[in-house]
């Protein structure tokens, strides 16, 4: 039997997760509310397109880590999931700060890429750990892909899905921070 994730339930995950971590990790709490919402998913040659810059009305950093059913899946680029991190670029140097890394570093933008992959990398697994909490299957995760400003080829994802979840953030008294994720059909766990 297959299930698909319930969008709110995926919401409400991203937020808590999203949260722990940068509690975790960068010693912030959030300075408001997320804002969580549901958006079309806007296709193009078989792919999600993304517009970064939107997110924020300024440059952003983006990854993204896709999710699969099995290394097999991986392998045939056939994602289950999606989850997508934008993070501001004037606010990278808080979170070199926040990682007790250099904040002459945040002058390198290959750092500042590798910085919100790994961020991406840790939220999606901390993510996918919610996902086996409720008895769906292990799924395999692939390394970030990292872009600045643009992502012009988009994102892989589940080809079956419609819409996405969107969440936005505000750390440092500022929205720093979007996630957008869509999850489709997820097997229960040995099945």
């Amino acid at each position: 039997m297959a299930t698909k994730l319930d969008n709110k339930a995926l919401s409400t995950m991203i937020i808590s997760v999203v949260e722990d971590t940068f509690k975790q990790m960068c010693h912030v709490a959030p300075s408001a509310e997320p804002v969580a919402g549901e958006k079309d998913i806007i296709e193009y040659d078989g792919r999600m397109r993304l517009f970064p810059m939107e997110k924020f009305n300024a440059p952003a950093y983006v990854a993204i880590v896709n999710y699969y059913l099995s290394p097999k899946h991986l392998e045939a680029k056939d994602a289950v999931g999606t989850f997508i991190l934008y993070f501001k670029e004037d606010l990278v140097e808080r979170l070199f700060k926040a990682f007790g890394r250099s904040a002459s570093e945040s002058e390198n933008e290959q750092a500042c890429l590798d910085v919100v992959g790994d961020l991406c990398q840790v939220i999606a697994e901390n993510l996918k750990k919610q996902i086996l909490a409720l008895d769906l299957a292990d799924l395999t995760l692939s390394a970030p892909y990292k872009y600045k400003n643009a992502v012009l080829e988009g994102a892989q994802f589940d080809y079956n899905l419609f819409k996405k979840q969107e969440v936005a953030f505000s750390f440092w008294k500022e929205k720093c921070v979007v996630v957008e994720a869509c999850m489709g059909h997820v097997p229960t766990k040995g099945r």
